[in-house]
């Protein structure tokens, strides 16, 4: 994901799954093929696990997916206001069949990449663009409460054991 505001760009590495600023001029085209792909990854996810009927952590992928989708969509949007051409592209996501493995992933992924971190470093560098600021913001709170969610979750795993918080998401 990149990202386009007052003449700086800032954004995700492609093989980053968190933001970080990248370049203090605007090389190119800013591009959102990391959230599309994330979401797209959150809806694969979502299918693996209803269709193993674990229903309440499918939810949660799904969650995921619309949150990122809505975040892309809504930092297109601002690239265009801001006279930008958003660039759509592909990157490649792991895709897992066992719900431990998308939560260690989610877990390494935030103690690796520091993205609520570095989102919270861009926003108090857009001192001259609310609006964007605003946005940015937006992403901290929705990645911070998912970094909570994520570490509750790995820690009810830690404490009840794996099949038995699998049991927990069974449902619709």
């Amino acid at each position: 994901f990149s990202f386009l505001s007052e003449g700086m760009a800032w954004g995700m590495d492609e093989c980053t799954p968190e933001a970080k600023i990248v370049s203090k001029e605007v090389p190119s085209a800013p591009s959102f093929f990391i959230w599309y792909s994330s979401s797209q990854a959150d809806y694969i996810h979502e299918a693996i696990f209803r269709a193993q009927g674990f229903g309440k952590f499918a939810d949660r992928c799904k969650e995921e997916g619309d949150e990122e989708l809505e975040e892309a969509r809504n930092c297109t949007k601002r690239v265009v206001e801001l006279g930008g051409q958003p660039v759509i592209g592909y990157s490649e996501q792991p895709i897992f069949n066992e719900v431990k493995d998308l939560l260690k992933d989610w877990d390494d992924g935030f103690k690796e990449y520091k993205g609520v971190e570095e989102l919270e470093k861009i926003a108090a560098s857009l001192t001259d663009d609310s609006i964007t600021r605003k946005l940015v913001e937006s992403f901290v709170e929705c990645e911070a409460e998912h970094r909570a969610w994520v570490a509750q979750h790995m820690g009810i795993i830690e404490r009840i054991g794996y099949e038995n918080y699998l049991i927990e998401q069974l449902g619709d």
